[in-house]
């Protein structure tokens, strides 16, 4: 649980590393977690906030969508004809 206790000390709330630890909460199921499971564990309105922000950019690089482009899909534009 070394992980999820790090982690909330990052964000200055390693108070609630034992709630957590306690509840077999560790960065594996983190995304999952709701302001109710939060309330739940009795983590204050302010601090619930501060997480579920954290959580958020916790989540960022790993889910965030990526735009691609299938393969032909590129439009190209023809050259521009001039009359000799």
């Amino acid at each position: 649980m070394k992980g999820i206790a790090e982690w909330l000390a990052s964000i200055g709330l390693s108070e609630y590393a034992q709630r957590f630890a306690d509840n077999a909460i560790d960065l594996s199921v983190i995304r999952d977690l709701t302001e109710q499971d939060l309330k739940e564990l009795g983590v204050l309105l302010g601090h619930r906030r501060k997480i579920l922000r954290a959580i958020a950019a916790f989540g960022g690089a790993d889910s965030a969508p990526t735009e691609t482009r299938p393969s032909g899909c590129c439009v190209t534009w023809p050259s521009a004809v001039t009359s000799p």
